[in-house]
This record gives structure tokens, C-alpha cells and sequence, in this order.
């Protein structure tokens, strides 16, 4: 029979989301980690894996102390094991706390950066060593796996490696590793903590998974929360799954207004795409009561001027209940642009004449002089501003040059807001004359 482990990274006790209602028990992270608890007692898995940054910081200590012997202790009373490693944001409140919960059935693996491991047994289920590491210092930029034993690897039953680490950035100060190198060890899976985005690498065995946060704690932690179930059977091989039971997501939402005339028309299509959104998640994550959306307005309409002022009522005022969840907006994009008739305005010789042709010509990917001008000034700019301190870091990570796409859909945008701005103008002086 496999083994079932559940898993989760980056609970950040001592830490709340963003852009909800302040200290709603719902949302909490120590709620949704008392929720985890419950639903492993309910399944009966056999061990509970933490793959670091357990406690948000050092100043979450004995916030955390509570909740965390609380979850440990029904664990262990339900004969389920928890194993752990410490991370950036815990590598000294984790061991600290370690030494003052009471929790028979926790082990801590790997403290000082050495690598460490133990066997859980289950009654009825395949035998899996753990092998852990755990962070020194808030940093640590060596590859950890250099140091990892290969003898420590059991030969006759199934290994799972528990690691924080970031992968595929060698110049990370946060225990660097790749993924051929984590594959190049004979183990069941790794499960890693440090991203909060879900992600895993299943191509190929073995599974290299992060979890992710348990609830998502700000809008760029977007997409589906929640704990991972990893069976691990008695052939060494890993499967796993994800169990989105988060209570808060956050979420890009894209709406198009394309043609819309009316500010009615504007915030029906608005509402209709949160409401619309929120009941699309509600059956991926029926457990959510929240959906926190990032707006992005796009398409032509005569309205573009007028649609900015409608941002602050969107973001202030809107929230859409579905069933026992509510959708509201913490932020909307607005990248629509004017209603312009380009080929029309093309025909004069006036400014907005000229802007038009130029626009066509980028549009239609022409070789024109004037194109081919305008986008040797733009690439000028752009090289500028890649080379100025700020953007520092980005060079060292090897992103020197923005995306061609999104440069090519900023001009345009701004080229046809420029244009209406002309023409408007151009309006103006001639009601003036």
C-alpha cells in the first residue's frame, strides 16, 4: 500500500494576506494550517511534510508557538508524523521552536546545514526515509546537495528529499540548485520550499515539486492554493496531486470592453467578468471565500478617456457575492485604447496625420523610414534605461532586454493615446478659431 504524505511549504505563520479584511479567522494562515491538520487526521495519511520558512520570521516565534504545538500535537495523537526543514525566513526560529513545542511525532532535519535522515514506518503502508537540510543563515548561497552523502540514500525502500532551496538560479543566495542535479539522486521525490507558486516537474521521475504557501498572502502569488498529496508506493515511484483548498485566491482577470459606448455598458461587462470568474473558481476550489482580482481592461472604445475614473469605484465599491464566496478588485489595469479610425486620420498631413501613418506602419510591420527611425530612438531609450542602476539587478540575472511583445504593445498603446490627445487638441483650437 503507498505511503501518503501531505505536504506544504511557506506557511508563513505570524503572517496575514493582503488585501482582505483585517484578522478575518477565515483567511488566517494559522486557520488554514489547524484546517490542514484536520483534513490529514480525517484521511489518515502517514506523515505531514513542512519544507520550510514554517514561521514567518523571528518576531513570530511565540505568535507561532501556539498554533504550531496545537497542529503538531493532533498529528501525533492521530500516530501521523510531521517532518520539517527550516528555511531563510526560520532558520533560527524553527530549531528555537522546535525545542519548545511538545510534540512527540515532529522531527527537524538537517539543523547546523547538515544533511540528516529518518524513517517513518507506517502500520499498513510502504516504509520512506527522509533526508533533510536545513538553512544556517538567512542566506545561503552553496549548493547544498554538494554536501549530500550518496550512501545516505537507502538502497531498499523509498527516499524523500526535503530541501528550501531555489533551482535553475545559480547566482542565488538562497541554497541554489538545478533540476538535473536533484534528478541525478535516486529518490522517490523532492519536495521543496521557497516559491510560493505551485509548481512541479513530473516529466520525468522524480517528481521535483514546490507546494507552494498553504493561502496565498499577496496579489503576485496568484492561482491556486493549498496542500499536495504525495503517494509513494513500494516501487520507489512518486505521484502527486494537488488539493486546492485555499479560502483566498488572487487573480488576473482579463476583460474586454471592445466597442463598449455607455459607462453602463462598461461596468456591467465588469461585473459580469468577476462574477463569471469567481463562479468558474468555485468549482476548482470549493472551499474559497475569496477572490481577490486584478483587472485588466482592454479593447477599443470611444470611452478610454472616461474608463481611468472608473477604476477607483471599481477597486473602492465592488463586491460580488457567489453562494458563501465574495469577488472584489484590488487593482485594474487599464490598457484599452482610443476608437481611432487610423487609415482615416492617415489621409491628412497634419501631426495626428503623421502619427497615424506611423502607427499603421508599426501595426502592418513596415519598413519605413519613419517606422524604422522611431524604432531606433525607441531601442536607444530602452537600452538607457536597461543600463541604469535600478535595473541592476535584472542584468545580473541575464534579463538585459525587455520583451520585444510587450515594447511593441507599449507603443501602440501609448502612440494611440498620444494621437487621441492630438486630435483632441487639434478639436479644440479649431472650436477656438
Amino acid at each position: 500500500m503507498a505511503t501518503q504524505i501531505l505536504c506544504t511549504g511557506d506557511l508563513h505563520l505570524g503572517r496575514y494576506p493582503s488585501r482582505v479584511p483585517a484578522r478575518k479567522r477565515e483567511f488566517s494562515v494559522e486557520q488554514l494550517w489547524q484546517d490542514l491538520v484536520t483534513y490529514a487526521v480525517q484521511q489518515h495519511v502517514d506523515a505531514v511534510a513542512l519544507t520550510g520558512d514554517v514561521v514567518d520570521n523571528e518576531n513570530a516565534t511565540y505568535e507561532s508557538l501556539g498554533p504550531l504545538q496545537k497542529g503538531l500535537g493532533r498529528l501525533g495523537e492521530a500516530g501521523i508524523d510531521t517532518i520539517a526543514v527550516a528555511g531563510n525566513h526560520d532558520y533560527d526560529a524553527l530549531p528555537r521552536l522546535d525545542q519548545m513545542v511538545e510534540a512527540s511525532r515532529f522531527q527537524l532535519l538537517g539543523r547546523g546545514g547538515q544533511w540528516e535522515g529518518t524513517v517513518v514506518e507506517p502500520e499498513d503502508a510502504t516504509p520512506v526515509q527522509f533526508l533533510g537540510w536545513s538553512f544556517r543563515n538567512a542566506h545561503e548561497p552553496s549548493d547544498p546537495l554538494e554536501d549530500l552523502p550518496r550512501d545516505m540514500i537507502e538502497e531498499d525502500i523509498p527516499t524523500v528529499g526535503l530541501l528550501h532551496a531555489e533551482v535553475g538560479v545559480p547566482e542565488s543566495v538562497y541554497a541554489p540548485v538545478s533540476l538535473d542535479e536533484l534528478r541525478e539522486h535516486p529518490v522517490a521525490a523532492w519536495l521543496l520550499g521557497h516559491i510560493h507558486k505551485p509548481q512541479v516537474w513530473a516529466e520525468e521521475s522524480p517528481p521535483v515539486l514546490y507546494p507552494g504557501s498553504l493561502q496565498p498572502l499577496d496579489p503576485g502569488e496568484m492561482g491556486a492554493h493549498g496542500p499536495w498529496l504525495v503517494e509513494v508506493g513500494s516501487d520507489g515511484k512518486a505521484q502527486t496531486s494537488s488539493l486546492p483548498r485555499a479560502t483566498l485566491r488572487y487573480d488576473l482577470v482579463e476583460v474586454s470592453v471592445e466597442g463598449e459606448e455607455t459607462k453602463e455598458g462598461v461596468d456591467e461587462t465588469i461585473t459580469g467578468a468577476v462574477r463569471n470568474r469567481l463562479q468558474e473558481v468555485l468549482q476548482e476550489q470549493p472551499e474559497l471565500r475569496r477572490l481577490v482580482c486584478r483587472l485588466r481592461l482592454t479593447g477599443r472604445t470611444p470611452l478610454h478617456r472616461e474608463i481611468g475614473g472608473v477604476a477607483g469605484e471599481v477597486v473602492d465599491g465592488l463586491e460580488l457575492p457567489v453562494d458563501e464566496a465574495v469577488g472584489t478588485v484590488e487593482k485594474m489595469e487599464v490598457r484599452t485604447r482610443p476608437d481611432l479610425d487610423l487609415k482615416r486620420i492617415a489621409e491628412g498631413s497634419d501631426p495626428p496625420a503623421v502619427l497615424a501613418r506611423l502607427l499603421l506602419d508599426i501595426e502592418n510591420e513596415q519598413e519605413s523610414g519613419l517606422a524604422r527611425d522611431a524604432w531606433d530612438e525607441i531601442e536607444k531609450v530602452c537600452s538607457r534605461v536597461m543600463r541604469s542602476p535600478p535595473y541592476e539587478p535584472l542584468r545580473k540575472n541575464g534579463d538585459e532586454a525587455t520583451e520585444g511583445e510587450n515594447v511593441e504593445e507599449t507603443v501602440r498603446r501609448q502612440g494611440l493615446l498620444l494621437l487621441d490627445q492630438l486630435l483632441d487638441q487639434t478639436e479644440d483650437t479649431t472650436k477656438d478659431g
